[in-house]
C-alpha cells in the first residue's frame, strides 16, 4: 500500500506491500546470486519494522527474526540499515489508476475520500509516515531516497489530472502545474493524515469536498470559480 488510496482489499497482516510485490527493487551489489523471495521479505520486514520502531530502534536481529533469514544473508546485501530502508521503500512505489471524471473538482473528490479511507481502515501507512517525517529532518540520506523514490514519482503521476484541467479552462493560467501538483498532494492526499497530528478532534472539519472547495478557489479559473 503505498501513499494514496486504493480500491484493492487490504493486505493481510504482516504483507503490507504485497500490492507491490511485482516492483522490480534493484539489488544493492549487483552480480551476487541472490533468492528474490528473501530479498523481497527483507525489504517488506525492513517497512514493517521501520513503521513500528523507526530507524534508531530497527536491528539486523529483529529484521532478520521478521523476515526469516540469517543475518548473514541481510549483511552480504547491504552495509547499512540506512541502504536497506532506502532499497525498500521502491515498494512504495506503485500507484493505482487515478480517476478522469472530465471535472477537476470530482477528479479531487476521488482522490481525497479514497485517501481519507484508506488511511483510516489501514494505520500502517500513516505509522510509516509519521517515522519518515522524523528521520527527514534528521537523516538528509533516507530524506532524499523517500523524496526520489516515493513522493516525486507520485506527485508526477497527478500531472495529467491537472494538465486536463488546463485544457478545460478549470485552472488559473497564472499558476505553475508543479505548484498546483504540490498543493494537492499536500492538502487532498496527506492532509487527512496530518490532520490527526495537528488535532485529533478535527477530522469532522477535514471533510473532503471542504478541502476540496477551499483549495479550488485558490487555484480555480475565474468562470470556474464562480461555478463550485
Amino acid at each position: 500500500m503505498g501513499l494514496w488510496a486504493t480500491d484493492e482489499p487490504l493486505a493481510k497482516k504482516g504483507d503490507h506491500c504485497a500490492a507491490m510485490n511485482q516492483v522490480n527493487t534493484p539489488l544493492h551489489k549487483p552480480g551476487r546470486r541472490r533468492s528474490a523471495a528473501s530479498h523481497q521479505a527483507i525489504l517488506q520486514a525492513t517497512l514493517e519494522l521501520f513503521a513500528e520502531v523507526g530507524l534508531a530502534g530497527l536491528s539486523i536481529e529483529a529484521l532478520a527474526e521478521r523476515a526469516g533469514v540469517g543475518k548473514t544473508t541481510i549483511y552480504r546485501r547491504w552495509s547499512a540499515k540506512e541502504d536497506i530502508l532506502s532499497d525498500a521503500l521502491y515498494l512504495l512505489r506503485g500507484g493505482n489508476p487515478l480517476p478522469d471524471t472530465g471535472h477537476m473538482r470530482d477528479d479531487l473528490l476521488y482522490l481525497a475520500r479514497a485517501s481519507r479511507e484508506s488511511y483510516a481502515r489501514d494505520p500502517f501507512m500513516g505509522r510509516l509516515i509519521t517515522k519518515m517525517m522524523a528521520e527527514l529532518k534528521t537523516n538528509p540520506k533516507i530524506s532524499r531516497a523517500f523524496v526520489e523514490k516515493v513522493i516525486a514519482p507520485r506527485i508526477q503521476e497527478f500531472r495529467p489530472i491537472v494538465e486536463r484541467a488546463q485544457r478545460r479552462g478549470e485552472v488559473r493560467e497564472d499558476l505553475d502545474a508543479t505548484f498546483i501538483l504540490l498543493l494537492i498532494f499536500l492538502t487532498v492526499v496527506l492532509g487527512g493524515l496530518f490532520i490527526e497530528f495537528i488535532d485529533p478532534e478535527g477530522q469532522h472539519v477535514y471533510a473532503p469536498e471542504t478541502v476540496v472547495d477551499t483549495l479550488l478557489r485558490g487555484i480555480a479559473a475565474a468562470a470556474e470559480e464562480t461555478g463550485t
